[in-house]
């Protein structure tokens, strides 16, 4: 399988640090390392995970639980397994998995990964659920396997994280095969309002260096879809009531691969608090060709946060559609996109807040770079992106009463003149005669100091223009 789009230097890394200004220098020990303190080469104090984690495989018989390959159900109810205990399945194939009423500790979650190998789910039903559960880590860093949990078919879904789940981590999977989602993860509002809006946030959704391909729904279908608007009366056993889908605060998807989805690649709505998606290859996206569900990235109605260092690459609809608020959209490369690189509209957002699309590559594009469609948005900005091949309007403002300012794009009808080090490999990377180089407008107030490979943004006399930055010898 062709994992990787980009060229073989292409390093893909994991921002664990706190939110920096444009002006003010990251300050680490170092800029790359291992972060996960579950990993045998963990190293403190790193700005960005470089994905050289090793872990040391485990053997069934260190395991505190294993469970049986025929046996699908696994209750901490009825099992009272302590804290901090390792759950196991096999290697081989099994059947699908529920877990059910593990509650761990931010210090000290439930682990459930693989043993003696690769475990395989094969089964015409969900692959793995996680219900009723907290602070929990599903993972498949049991083996030398890049992927040592591998579900290959699922109905509806390959995995799914519900009915109240929350603090959980979903790494290092390989899905595919399910008929709808890859990763589901989402609580839905029920009639005796214990996981309503206001009574329960999902907190803590992690997903990342997993492979999600060939599935009919999306790759990731994270929180609701319905902020703006109540739950669906006919969706629930109680259509006399009127349910509020429940918020997310902390969400988390990075480093993912994500390719051939019938629906959108990577979905989220209602995350209302501390959002962010980055790091991600989504390619071919939305192969079912339905309007509403075929965007590389989907943020849905309710979610703020930031959109960063992501490939969005060949698919059928819009490689960003953003209807949430408060976004900042930046170091992203959109590519070969059958309709608008980056699609802006309103699904009521808080009032007052704004969309900052800043230093994105968007090239080969059928439609608009960008279709701005947000009348309830104020102080949006377009700045420092590169537009190349657009067959549409560049930027395409429906509405004078739309609040956009636009500085410092270069738009270009090829990439012939923009000097660029590699376009066959898709290394945009200026070079030291293009025109993008510290073309960009400093942004005051930030986060933006990563180009799409997190190298460090303002090298030289200014910031670049694009997705990628000069680096200065």
């Amino acid at each position: 399988m062709e994992k990787s789009i980009l060229f073989a230097a292409i390093i893909f890394l994991t921002c664990c640090g706190s939110p920096i200004s444009d002006d003010v220098t990251p300050t680490f020990s170092t800029l790359t390392g291992c972060t996960d303190s579950y990993a045998i080469n963990t190293v403190n104090d790193v700005a960005f995970s470089d994905n050289s984690c090793e872990y040391t495989p485990i053997s069934c018989e260190e395991c505190d639980f294993v469970l049986a390959a025929d046996k699908v159900i696994i209750d901490n109810d009825d099992l009272s397994l302590p804290i901090g205990s390792v759950i196991c399945l096999g290697s081989g194939v099994r059947r699908s998995v529920i877990i059910r009423n593990f509650h761990g500790t931010s210090e000290t979650p439930y682990i459930f990964t693989n043993c003696d190998g690769q475990s395989i789910v094969d089964e015409d039903l969900p692959g793995i659920k996680l219900h009723y559960s907290s602070h929990i880590r599903l993972t498949g860093t049991g083996s030398t396997d890049e992927y040592g949990i591998k579900v290959i078919q699922g109905r509806p879904f390959g995995v799914v994280a519900e009915l109240g789940t929350t603090d959980f981590e979903i790494d290092h999977l390989d899905i595919s095969g399910a008929t709808e989602v890859a990763i589901a993860a989402r609580t839905r509002p029920v009639c005796d309002g214990s996981t309503n809006k206001d009574t329960f946030t999902q907190r803590n959704t992690i997903i990342h260096h997993n492979y999600l391909h060939d599935v009919g729904g999306e790759g990731t279908y994270v929180g609701g879809s319905h902020w703006h608007s109540s739950f669906p009366a006919g969706a629930s056993d109680c259509p006399d009531q009127t349910l509020y889908e429940p918020e997310l605060k902390g969400v988390r998807i990075y480093n993912n691969i994500v390719e051939n989805t019938g629906k959108d690649g990577i979905q989220v709505g209602n995350g209302i608090e501390d959002c962010k998606i980055f790091n991600n290859i989504i390619t071919n996206y939305g192969l079912q060709n339905i309007t509403i569900h075929q965007a590389g990235i989907m943020v849905n109605p309710g979610t703020t946060g930031e959109i960063f260092s992501n490939v969005v690459k060949g698919g059928t609809g819009n490689g960003i559609f953003v209807n949430g608020f408060d976004n900042l959209i930046y170091s992203n490369l959109v590519i070969d996109c059958k309709k608008n690189a980056i699609h802006v509209g309103d699904r009521e957002p808080l009032p007052g807040k704004s969309y900052r699309i800043v230093n994105n590559s968007l090239i080969n594009i059928e439609g608009n770079a960008l279709y701005m469609n947000s009348k309830l948005s104020a102080n949006n900005i377009f700045y420092n992106n590169l537009m190349a091949n657009i067959q549409s309007d560049a930027i395409n403002k429906l509405g004078s009463d739309i609040d956009l300012d636009l500085s410092n794009n270069i738009i270009s009808s090829s990439l012939d003149n923009i000097a660029l080090e590699n376009i066959g490999q898709l290394n945009f990377t200026p070079t030291s005669t293009s025109p993008l180089l510290d073309s960009g407008r400093v942004i005051d107030r930030d986060q933006l100091f990563v180009d799409l490979l997190m190298r460090e943004r303002k090298s030289g006399e200014a910031i670049d223009v694009g997705a990628f930055e000069f680096q200065q010898e």
